[in-house]
């Protein structure tokens, strides 16, 4: 924790938003789970804000009244509904995430450079750079400003990593890809050549595998954020914002467009395309390309509807 007795007001300020309730201090954050006295709490029935996917989740709202000083976060409509001090929001979950941000977390993980960490001289890395236990950097490897790479990862071959990224555990970056040409009984392997590009303000979750390309480029581009147990296969290009989570499988040449929500477990085939701006269900198998503003569920996927 950054700080404690933050005031109500202060928070209200930093968010440029007006506060007309009681005037006290806060001293942690909780969830509706495990609700805490003098403290900030968010609510919101939509988990998703950017395609407006509700929460499975219901809350008994009224139960908050019977703590002492917290506020919540929350949206106009809850006000009328529960008599506890509230700051209004249009994106609660985003707003109480910046306040956190602000005033209740620290960065555990300072610019470092572990003892056990393997780097190759042709290496290069930026500065103000996290690299944790047992990681592999190789010869003709970039790493940007600011970027924080977690234990046990390893990056090969022709691989620049922008500023402001994170790569968590157990992952690998610039491997080779799964791709073999046969010929009568015998099975070769298609050397990759190629580079992987990934950008700034990128999120890579742990043990996830970015493949180089065979001859061209893997590309990440900006603020695209990644969750655990992904595989990008080479050649593919995942646009700025897209969101690619748990257990996703990219295959090869595959492309997903800007502002994407890829849901977990889903896997997009070979060489298709995701159009910008459209979200796709969990368990979904992608086996074509979607234009942009697509929402896509099931197995094989089909259009469900336009993301307007």
């Amino acid at each position: 924790m950054k700080k404690k007795g933050i005031s109500v007001n202060k928070i209200a300020n930093f968010l440029d938003v007006k506060y007309t309730g009681k005037e006290f201090s806060i001293s942690s954050v909780s969830s509706l789970n495990k609700i805490k006295n003098n403290s900030l709490l968010f609510y919101s029935d939509i988990s998703n804000f950017q395609f407006k996917i509700k929460d499975n989740k219901k809350y008994d709202l009224k139960k908050l009244e019977k703590y002492k000083n917290i506020v919540i976060i929350t949206t106009e409509n809850v006000k009328k509904k529960i008599n506890v001090p509230i700051i209004i929001s249009k994106n609660p979950r985003l707003d109480f995430q910046r306040v956190v941000i602000q005033f209740f977390s620290d960065d555990e993980f300072k610019a470092k450079i572990h003892k056990t960490a393997i780097i190759e001289k042709g290496a290069k890395i930026g500065k103000k750079v996290h690299i944790g236990s047992n990681c592999y950097i190789g010869n003709n490897v970039t790493i940007g400003d600011n970027t924080k790479i977690f234990s046990n990862t390893s990056i090969f071959g022709k691989t620049k990593i922008g500023k402001n990224t994170t790569v968590l555990s157990n992952s690998s970056i610039g491997i080779e890809g799964f791709s073999f040409s046969f010929s009568e009984d015998e099975s070769i392997h298609f050397p990759h050549i190629g580079s992987v590009l990934i950008g700034n303000n990128v999120w890579i979750g742990s043990n996830t595998n970015i493949e180089k390309s065979q001859i061209d480029e893997t590309i990440i581009e900006d603020n695209v954020k990644i969750d655990s147990l992904v595989q990008i296969g080479h050649n593919s290009v995942i646009k700025k914002s897209a969101q690619i989570t748990a257990g996703t499988i990219i295959c090869g040449r595959a492309k997903i467009g800007k502002n994407c929500w890829i849901a977990p477990n889903s896997v997009i085939d070979a060489a298709c395309e995701i159009g910008d701006n459209s979200f796709v269900g969990t368990l979904s198998l992608v086996k074509t390309s979607f234009p942009k503003n697509s929402v896509i569920v099931g197995s094989p996927a089909k259009l469900l509807r336009k993301n307007v």
